[in-house]
């Protein structure tokens, strides 16, 4: 099957579940409400959101270089570049490319082993995953009990740590890990059974932001740090819809709302996000109408996806790349061995000294 064809049946089957999740938002919506809406906006206040988002972003820069400093050290101008690169691609590519963008991207320009750009990436979505889900419990406390709610907290709660707990045991039992990975890789057939023994390798690797050091509380503070502030976001643009700042429902409705769109849909989210927030606002009360929530929803998502998608395009050039060369890389993935000599840890305490060449190296 080629490569347009394998990728064409996520795309329609994202497609469908967004049109799936508009027709939910959309039930008892009256358009004329969600304009109407959209004329009271206070620029001002809009303006303040966008930029709170982005200050999101740059927290979530800060963290990605402190997550990498084990391998290879760069700024936090870089980081962030390397975040919004991911969530443009992810809000123009099907079936979240931008997670392999974005480490596409570090290993082509920052020569980090691609596996552990891959694991280093995983610990970040298992820390946010696990911030947000903490603010879903707490702000979830002062509302009435919702079953669909705890739902959504229980299985969001579960998989995210379960999958801190499976991290934690292969990194603590590494030796145990590395026979098991030798074990299965050695019932697959040659080729192929080296390839998966190196990947996952590397995937353990990755994992050492987790060891016990002084960057460690700061890394998860910052995860912490990056989600109240994306909820800021959702608050003032509350009052940029003349509505009451209400704390609670902003941060209910981001938490269900970016666990919602973990939904495979279609690029940059389209559907899920705007039926879970607008669903949030109306089970709270914030709004007085579903065209209301819809409105609401549908500015925050504007002004989410509009400015880091530019921002995000902007960074693939200054990295040297083009949405041309990020499509064919559904097809041709780096390989796992790739930069895995100039940027892979042997052990932990090469993460307390990186080598004199680079830190000439580094970006400051």
């Amino acid at each position: 099957m080629s490569g347009n064809k394998r990728w064409l049946l996520p795309l329609l089957f994202g497609g469908l579940i967004s049109v799936l999740f508009f027709v939910w938002a959309l039930k008892g919506v009256q358009w004329k409400g969600v304009v109407e809406s959209w004329t009271h906006i206070q620029w001002g206040w809009a303006s303040l959101a966008a930029g709170t988002y982005l200050i999101g972003m740059w927290l979530r820069g800060i963290r990605c270089a402190w997550i990498l400093r084990p391998y290879r050290e760069i700024s936090s101008s870089h980081g962030t570049q390397l975040v919004l690169i991911g969530y443009a691609a992810n809000n123009i590519l099907p079936a979240r490319l931008g997670e392999l963008v974005r480490s596409y991207a570090l290993t082509h320009r920052e020569k980090v082993n691609y596996g552990i750009s891959l694991s280093t990436l995983l610990m970040e979505r298992i820390l946010d995953g696990l911030a947000i889900v903490g603010i879903l419990w707490i702000s979830g406390s002062f509302v009435s009990r919702q079953p669909w709610i705890d739902e959504i907290g229980w299985v969001a709660g579960g998989i995210f740590v379960g999958a801190l707990v499976v991290v934690l045991l292969a990194r603590l039992g590494s030796n145990m890990f590395k026979a098991l990975l030798a074990w299965g890789s050695g019932l697959l057939p040659e080729g192929l059974g080296g390839k998966v023994e190196s990947f996952g390798l590397r995937l353990l690797e990755g994992t050492a932001c987790l060891r016990w050091d002084i960057r460690l509380p700061g890394i998860l503070l910052m995860s912490v740090l990056i989600w109240v502030v994306e909820g800021a976001m959702f608050a003032i643009m509350l009052k940029a819809f003349g509505w009451p700042m209400s704390w609670l429902a902003a941060y209910l409705a981001m938490s269900i709302t970016n666990l919602g769109v973990l939904v495979p849909s279609s690029p940059g989210h389209l559907g899920t996000f705007h039926a879970f927030c607008a669903k949030v606002l109306l089970l709270v009360g914030v709004v007085a109408s579903r065209s209301d929530a819809l409105g609401y929803a549908a500015a925050v998502h504007l002004l989410q996806l509009v400015p880091v998608t530019l921002l995000g395009l902007w960074a693939m050039n200054h990295y040297g790349l083009s949405l041309s060369s990020i499509w064919k890389l559904k097809d041709n993935e780096p390989s796992s061995n790739e930069s895995s000599e100039e940027a892979s840890p042997s052990n932990d305490s090469t993460s307390e000294s990186l080598s004199t060449s680079h830190k000439k190296t580094a970006y400051s």
